[in-house]
């Protein structure tokens, strides 16, 4: 299951790379996620709580960074499994920030998730429609967080 989006940020591309760079803000960011560990070595272990249709999941995560090219582009790969079903979920994904105009970034991400065992079963369009909210609330997360402190610097 492929998803992909972008969506814009008012600030620089270094800006907005430090900031995904950093755990504990990129943590707040992400919908659902209860606990982030830097490992080290681009390693890193998560707890992430999620609702998809009628079930309340909770997933260890292991996410690596396989490739990194900064401020630009960042590679990795998420395997996780949720604490009470039986099931795997494995994720690819790339995020590339570019420069709009002076002071505006585009993000875009592109995952490629597969999902096995009972978890498989719920269905990927369930899946896929979680995803994608998920995806629009961590882009106003992160709108909010940048777009605050650069309001603050300007006022």
């Amino acid at each position: 299951m492929v998803i992909e989006s972008e969506f814009e940020v008012k600030a620089c591309r270094e800006e907005v790379w430090n900031f995904l760079m950093d755990t504990e803000s990129l943590a707040r960011c992400l919908p659902g996620c209860e606990e982030v560990k830097d490992i080290g070595n681009g390693i890193y272990q998560a707890v992430a709580a999620v609702k998809i249709a009628f079930m309340k999941l909770k997933f260890n995560l292991n996410v690596r960074i396989t490739d990194m090219n900064a401020p630009e582009e960042l590679s990795s790969e998420v395997d996780g499994k949720p604490m009470s079903l039986v099931g795997q979920l494995k994720m690819k994904a790339k995020m590339n920030l570019t420069t709009v105009t002076d002071g505006v970034t585009q993000v875009q991400y592109h995952m490629d998730m597969s999902l096995s065992g009972k978890l498989g079963s719920l269905g990927q369009s369930a899946f896929r429609s979680k995803a994608t909210e998920m995806g629009g609330e961590f882009a106003q997360n992160i709108r909010k967080q940048l777009e605050k402190s650069e309001n603050a610097e300007t006022a």
